[in-house]
């Protein structure tokens, strides 16, 4: 079975990122968005919200209430967890100094923080975070339509290829029996600790006269300014389904 998911994964994939390369550039200017799928995108938002509301929302307010040092565990686990998929991709931009930021940060926080504590920072590992779509970019894949995902939100038709590919390379997809199917499950925690810790600014884009428009903005404005190497702040320009 889990053969069977990987090769749908590897088919889903190829065809990404096939797409993805002959994507055409993004515009030059930062509003201006290539959206030729907006009438499904809106319908797919619309689900989304609507899951944020009775689900999503409700789950971050009950995490919320959990004691400090949990939170504080939980976050430091879910780091933990994300350092390889950091490491693999900056080795594969050739960013070699943010490689070994991560891979000591993972090493560090696993043998001397049992994955939940975090003796990296003490020691100044703090790599800069990256993903499998910002590789992409970095290989030249043009950034393609913009696309809004069922349960994962905005994306682009480069980014969804990235999604894919560091579903591939992550190692919560494969070490331990059943990990793989495990794997939506740990990644549905960490949206739920995001939409926790970015409730503030969630609300206000998810409270707009229009939502769709303002989650679009922020978050395509947010990846051009992350493919550019530019400094965000966490709080600037969210990515409000946690990508």
């Amino acid at each position: 079975m889990m053969f069977g998911g990987l090769l749908r994964y590897a088919a889903i994939v190829s065809i990404a990122l096939g797409a993805a390369g002959c994507a055409s550039a993004p515009p030059a200017s930062e509003t201006a968005f290539h959206d030729p799928y907006e009438s499904l995108n809106r319908d797919i938002h619309s689900f989304n919200e609507g899951l944020d509301q009775v689900l999503v929302r409700p789950l971050s307010l009950g995490y919320g209430e959990m004691p400090a040092l949990v939170k504080h565990l939980v976050g430091n686990g879910y780091d933990t967890l994300g350092q390889p998929v950091i490491a693999i991709n900056s080795l594969l931009q050739g960013d070699v100094d943010n490689f070994g930021q991560s891979a000591g940060r993972l090493g560090v926080n696993l043998i001397l923080g049992l994955g939940v504590l975090d003796p990296a920072s003490e020691f100044g590992l703090i790599p800069r975070d990256t993903d499998f779509g910002l590789t992409l970019a970095n290989w030249g894949a043009g950034e393609g339509p913009f696309i809004m995902l069922p349960l994962l939100g905005p994306s682009t038709l480069r980014d969804t290829g990235g999604r894919v590919g560091d579903v591939l390379i992550d190692p919560v997809t494969f070490v331990g029996a059943g990990a793989f199917e495990a794997a939506p499950f740990v990644r549905a925690g960490e949206i739920v600790v995001i939409r926790h810790d970015k409730a503030e600014i969630i609300d206000e884009i998810l409270e707009a006269p229009d939502s769709y428009v303002t989650a679009r903005s922020y978050w395509l404005q947010n990846r051009r300014r992350q493919v550019a190497g530019e400094e965000i702040s966490p709080d600037e320009v969210p990515d409000i389904y946690g990508n």
